[in-house]
């Protein structure tokens, strides 16, 4: 068992900061793309290009490289800050993507029956809209933030300690790459399996909402 305490005193360490990293990129990219993609359905031109050259840049960059840019560039007090403010800003893209697409996808005679009533444009969105938008896109939102539970590996090469960076440091004292790197791959997949069961929970819970409705 000799090392044992160190490999997951390491990796233990490194799961906690991929904890606390994913809650604050997953509501800052949601809500960040949420007002994106709505302000897409409006069509304002001026607004619409710059958003499409935002959509665009964010698609064609590797995330590693934003990130590292962000990091050299945008002078962020610590790299966890650069981490949280990239990680937020790439995956609001494709957020704003999923969400312009449910909203999209919602019958015209919902946006009718919503002006008949002479609701505010904000009222509209809020009350009528967005709650059937949710239902149409969680299992999209899903497996978007599933790529961003990756991604918090690509945060290691700015000299955030998570669960990567803190393999490697654990691999300085117990040299077993192949326990630490399995056991890497395990934490992993059990945080993207959480992540499923708890949409697939709350799909189903909407869809028992909407079966009440």
């Amino acid at each position: 068992m000799a090392g044992y305490d160190v490999i997951f005193h390491f990796l233990g360490t490194g799961l906690i900061e991929v904890i606390r990293l994913v809650p604050i990129c997953v509501v800052l990219s949601l809500i960040a793309g949420a007002l994106i993609g709505i302000v897409q359905t409006v069509r304002i031109p001026v607004v619409n290009q710059l958003i499409s050259v935002y959509l665009v840049f964010m698609r064609g960059v590797p995330p590693l490289l934003l990130l590292l840019v962000v990091f050299f560039v945008a002078g962020f007090e610590s790299a966890r800050l650069s981490a949280v403010f990239t990680l937020s800003i790439y995956h609001a893209a494709y957020i704003a993507e999923i969400f312009r697409g449910g909203i999209q996808a919602i019958p015209l005679g919902q946006f009718e029956a919503a002006d008949t009533l002479a609701l505010r444009f904000h009222r509209k969105m809020i009350d009528v809209i967005i709650p059937q938008v949710w239902r149409a896109i969680l299992p999209a939102l899903t497996g978007q933030y599933i790529i961003l539970i990756k991604d918090t590996a690509l945060v290691s090469a700015i000299g955030v300690m998570e669960i990567l960076y803190n393999a490697r440091q654990a691999m300085q004292v117990v040299y077993k790459p192949i326990l630490i790197y399995a056991i890497v791959g395990l934490l992993f997949y059990i945080l993207c399996f959480s992540l499923e069961r708890l949409s697939a929970y709350f799909e189903r819970h909407l869809q028992t909402m909407q079966g009440v409705q």
